[in-house]
């Protein structure tokens, strides 16, 4: 997960910069954690998978 300027994330799909509050997190626990920051669009091409869970909030990461 990258932030940017403390207050926006890049999209690990599309690679665009979005403010905290227009993305989410994709995560799945297994040996070591597994993040992934999604904007909406891409979010809704990948979806949820199974054995993951989303985080829709994730402002509180931002400095």
């Amino acid at each position: 997960m990258k932030i940017v300027d403390g207050d926006k994330a890049e999209c690990d799909r599309c690679e665009s910069i979005f403010p905290l509050e227009a993305v989410s997190l994709l995560e799945k626990e297994t040996n070591r954690d597994y993040e992934r920051v999604l904007c909406e669009a891409c979010l809704g091409a990948v979806g949820v998978p199974k054995g993951y869970s989303l985080r829709r909030d994730i402002t509180h990461l931002g400095g």
